[in-house]
């Protein structure tokens, strides 16, 4: 039943990753050195249908349905057990709250910490379990971050307190 969900959220996705492309092709891309309208959702567009294709291409892989045993351990199993397993909806809503004080931080402690905080925060809620990591992610992320709009598109993010 997962992988049904999964699959069906993946080709959502490539569907709207798809929709952003076509709609992307009324903006110029100009030239290499100076970056028209059109580059940046050209370039989200593109992150989304590679990653939902990937997403799709592991789910399908993992249709096979459990087998006897765990369809018998899991109908065994007592609701309230079942319930303390599902912890996906409080991390919805955890992620949530994460990213609405990520959101309110950004005037006050800038971009850039508040978004190496939110990437942090965030791969631990997804099952990340070391530091190691998200701390690289989260530096990675705001390394692209300044240099494509900083350095390369000349774009200037909220600075705050910190940085």
């Amino acid at each position: 039943m997962a992988a049904r969900k999964e699959i069906t959220s993946s080709l959502v996705l490539i569907l709207f990753g798809a929709v952003f492309l076509v709609y992307d092709l009324k903006y110029p891309l100009d030239e290499r050195a100076n970056p028209g309208p059109g580059v940046f959702p050209l370039m989200v567009g593109a992150v989304l249908v590679i990653l939902a294709g990937w997403q799709s291409i592991r789910a399908f892989r993992k249709t096979k349905g459990p087998n006897k045993e765990e369809r018998s351990e899991r109908e065994a199993q007592p609701a309230g057990e079942m319930v303390q397993e599902n912890t996906g909806e409080a991390k919805v809503l955890f992620m949530i709250a994460v990213f609405v004080i990520y959101l309110l931080m950004v005037k006050w402690i800038g971009f850039f910490t508040s978004n190496f905080l939110f990437v942090i925060t965030s791969s631990r809620l997804m099952g990340a379990r070391s530091w190691k990591g998200p701390i690289l992610l989260s530096a990675g992320i705001d390394l692209f971050c300044y240099l494509l709009f900083e350095v390369w598109l000349k774009l200037s993010f909220p600075r705050g307190i910190l940085f």
